[in-house]
C-alpha cells in the first residue's frame, strides 16, 4: 500500500493537483473547479508548489517535467516517474493504452481513438479507449488531449467540461 502525500502547483493552465508516493505520480489533474467557463489560460505563468500535504516531497522529475513541458522548445520531455501500481492496473487493456499513448504519440502528434485502439493491439475497441482516456489519471504526462475523434473533432476532454484546456494544449504544442 502506497503512502500517498498531496501537492497543488501553479502551471500556465491553472493549478494542477499531484498524489504521488516514493515510488511515483498516483495522479496529476487540473483542480476541480477548472472547467470551460473558468479556464484562463496564462502562458507566463510559472511551475511553482502552492501547498503539499503528506511527508513526501513532490518529485522534482514532475517539476522539471512540467517546466519543459509549458516553458521550453523541447520536444522530448523525460517522464517523471508513475507509480507502477496505478500504471499497470493488472497489465489491463486501459494500461496498455495508456503505455501506448504515453510511448507513441509524441509531442505535437495526434492520433484517433480507433488509430490508438489499434496501436494498442485491438483495432476494434475504439470505445475502450475513450474509457481509459476519462480514467486517465496522468493529464498531460499521459496526453490524453492528443486523441481526437475520426472526423477531426477533438471529442469531450474531461468529459467535455475542459475542451478549452484541450484546443489550448494542442496550440501550445503546435507553436
Amino acid at each position: 500500500m502506497c503512502e500517498i502525500s498531496s501537492s497543488i502547483c501553479s502551471s500556465p493552465i491553472g493549478h494542477l493537483a499531484i498524489d504521488y508516493c516514493p515510488q511515483g505520480l498516483h495522479f496529476i489533474i487540473q483542480v476541480p473547479t477548472i472547467n470551460d467557463k473558468t479556464f484562463i489560460a496564462d502562458e507566463n505563468q510559472p511551475i511553482e508548489i502552492v501547498s503539499t500535504t503528506g511527508k513526501d516531497s513532490l518529485p522534482k522529475s514532475c517539476l522539471q517535467w512540467l517546466d519543459s513541458y509549458f516553458h521550453s522548445n523541447e520536444k522530448t520531455l523525460i517522464t517523471p516517474e508513475l507509480c507502477p501500481t496505478v500504471i499497470t492496473k493488472n497489465d489491463s487493456f486501459q494500461a496498455n493504452v495508456w503505455r501506448t499513448l504515453l510511448n507513441q504519440v509524441h509531442y505535437g502528434q495526434t492520433v484517433t481513438y480507433g488509430e490508438l485502439a489499434e496501436l494498442a493491439g485491438n483495432k476494434r475497441a475504439a470505445r475502450a479507449v475513450g474509457t481509459a482516456m476519462r480514467r486517465n489519471p496522468f493529464q498531460l504526462i499521459v496526453p490524453c488531449h492528443r486523441v481526437i475523434r475520426s472526423n477531426g473533432e477533438l471529442g469531450n476532454y474531461a468529459g467535455g467540461v475542459r475542451n478549452n484546456t484541450k484546443v489550448w494544449l494542442l496550440k501550445h504544442e503546435q507553436n
